[in-house]
């Protein structure tokens, strides 16, 4: 992952227009037996629609003014699955659940409603063939707060059964082969379930009630959970931490987890969004499991005894898995290429590309894995050089903070990334302490240290950048995205070195975000910086707004009017403070946009003015 195709002066630099429309994606990857099924996103409109793929045809299923989207939790997931002769989805204008008839049925017969709340949003949905319902989780938003609950819903009524109750997060849920046995993950304030969570078990009767529901995992706390299912012998299956690392455990006879394949790797990701799939179990006895070392990812074959033999290569992520009992389907990204639907026989380990995956024309900058020391700790991330300019002088550099935080960059190809290399910017997308991916231990390095930690790695990044010759540090830019645009807002205050920073939809002010934010996310300041009560200078010290007066470069501020995660009146009083100042600083507010902008043309704007106000400093 280390060359870089240097272009020459017949290769086009990438535009923004093409790089935004470009990044088309695919999500919530099922199989059935008329063909392969992805939810798929349009940057033109920014909407989700439901694809299959049979015999090899596309068929676009969602009609217009629909688009599939979850707001459970705020970022969703599960917005959609299978039901017997029908799909059933959440539209994202309404948040209830609707069915359609699947094309097998002949004809295009418009979404008819199911449920008709209001009040409520749905997520995580599963299809329970035995019943004729879909259990979800349920996010009733009503005048004393917020409600989550996982529930059932009949296709044959609309009306919903609650199943589980009494906490405040659901997730997961999961049927044994004969419906006879539930399980999901569920978890409390003040953790994520990233730092800890719940697997419960409950017994099913014909007509869908829970009885002897029981903490089979977790009970103990410190420990998370993800993706817990069942192998077509009805033995439960999920994802711990508790070895330190995200691993595949197996629930023995005798009642004991058994880990199946024990490695220093993660075969969970953070659960920021539901519906997520890293294992599948296509025969009993054998998985298919994407996983992620050192940041990349990996597909593997791992036989019931842990023979693991790696299937795939050239592509440095895998998400979305599933299997029709004979071929494994997965989302696929690779650095070189857009991103793909694949199919693989686990056998043989033949690959078919069924969707994407096509190669850019323009020229491109490959990843180099990137390492540096803080201290006795390392940081991790990928480095990427410039396509264009003098090869004898050092270029500029872009350093990109994912949000989350507690969140990942892969090496995968990005086309918004490829514009700035295809412009004489070197790129770091870093991976700061704090991120997921490399182990529990390093996930949880920013309990307690956010607007800490992650900014030191930002300047032992450029020191280390600058020492190795690659960048110049007289040129160093920072951009940051929500969380990320929390430590790139800190890091402009406290390294005088950079030259300029964006904040995109960035956290300025921590205490006033954790009064007003949504429900997910309302107690995640207190692991990140404590409790205001007990120990309030964290969110003085480390609050961008309030280190206002040390930031002396310029800054460009974009944020969604939209936006219930980050409140567009924070961005606002960051820029008002650093503009009284005399500080070059502009703001751009998308009166259509939220938390993350969707659509293209807004997209362009970004990186266009981004750019321009770049150029500027250089």
């Amino acid at each position: 992952m280390s060359a870089t195709v240097v272009s020459s002066a017949a290769v086009e630099p990438l535009s923004a227009a093409v790089a935004c429309a470009a990044q088309r994606d695919f999500a919530s990857l099922q199989v059935a037996r008329d063909g392969v099924y992805w939810v798929q996103y349009c940057p033109e409109d920014g909407c989700n629609r439901i694809v299959q793929l049979n015999d090899g045809r596309q068929r676009m299923l969602t009609p217009e003014g629909f688009s599939v989207r979850s707001r459970v939790h705020e970022y969703g997931g599960g917005a959609w699955c299978l039901a017997g002769d029908r799909l059933l989805f959440v539209n994202d204008a309404d948040q209830q659940i609707w069915l359609q008839p699947r094309p097998c049925n002949g004809g295009r017969v418009p979404p008819l409603r199911l449920t008709d709340t209001p009040d409520c949003r749905y997520g995580d949905l599963l299809w329970d063939p035995h019943r004729r319902c879909v259990i979800a989780v349920a996010e009733e938003h009503g005048p004393d707060g917020v409600r989550n609950r996982l529930v059932a819903v009949s296709l044959h009524s609309g009306q919903s059964r609650v199943l589980a109750q009494g906490h405040d997060f659901y997730s997961s849920p999961c049927l044994s082969p004969d419906g006879g046995t539930l399980a999901w993950l569920c978890w409390d304030h003040p953790h994520q379930p990233w730092t800890s969570s719940l697997l419960y078990r409950a017994t099913l009767d014909p007509d869908g009630r829970c009885h002897a529901a029981e903490v089979l995992a977790g009970r103990g706390g410190g420990e998370s959970l993800f993706q817990p299912g069942f192998d077509d012998d009805g033995v439960l299956h999920v994802v711990s931490d508790r070895s330190g690392w995200w691993n595949l455990y197996r629930l023995a006879r005798n009642g004991r987890w058994h880990n199946v394949c024990p490695l220093e790797a993660e075969f969970g990701v953070a659960q920021w969004q539901l519906g997520l799939s890293t294992w599948t179990s296509p025969q009993p006895g054998r998985y298919g499991c994407s996983l992620v070392v050192n940041g990349a990812g990996r597909l593997l074959s791992v036989a019931a005894d842990g023979d693991a033999r790696r299937l795939v290569a050239g592509f440095s992520l895998f998400r979305s898995l599933c299997s029709d009992g004979r071929w494994l389907y997965a989302i696929a990204e690779a650095s070189d290429r857009s991103v793909a639907v694949i199919a693989v026989d686990p056998d043989s380990g033949a690959l078919e590309v069924l969707a994407g995956g096509t190669v850019p024309r323009h020229a491109l900058s490959l990843p180099q894995c990137f390492h540096c020391s803080v201290g006795d700790e390392s940081v991790h991330g990928f480095f990427y050089p410039p396509v264009v300019g003098d090869p004898a002088e050092p270029p500029p550099l872009l350093v990109m903070t994912h949000g989350g935080p507690t969140a990942t960059s892969y090496p995968v190809y990005r086309p918004a990334l490829q514009y700035w290399t295809g412009r004489g910017f070197a790129v770091l997308d870093l991976n700061y302490r704090g991120s997921a991916g490399y182990g529990r231990e390093y996930r949880h390095r920013l309990a307690g240290n956010w607007g800490q930690s992650d900014v030191e790695d930002v300047a032992a990044a450029i020191c280390a950048l600058a020492e190795r010759r690659q960048i110049d540090p007289a040129r160093v830019f920072v951009r940051g995205n929500s969380a990320g645009g929390y430590t790139t807002l800190n890091a402009l205050a406290s390294i005088g070195s950079i030259r300029a920073g964006a904040s995109l939809y960035g956290v300025a002010d921590p205490l006033t975000l954790r009064q007003v934010t949504h429900k997910f996310e309302s107690c995640y300041l207190d692991w990140l910086l404590g409790d205001p009560q007990q120990n309030p200078e964290p969110y003085r010290t480390r609050s961008p707004l309030h280190r206002a007066g040390s930031i002396s470069c310029p800054v460009i501020f974009f944020q969604g009017a939209r936006d219930a995660v980050v409140l567009p009146d924070q961005t606002r009083r960051m820029h008002d403070a650093l503009k009284a100042r005399g500080i070059d600083t502009e703001l751009h507010l998308f009166d259509d946009e939220a938390h993350g902008f969707r659509l293209a043309a807004n997209q362009v704007r970004v990186l266009e003015s981004e750019l321009a106000f770049y150029r500027r400093m250089i």
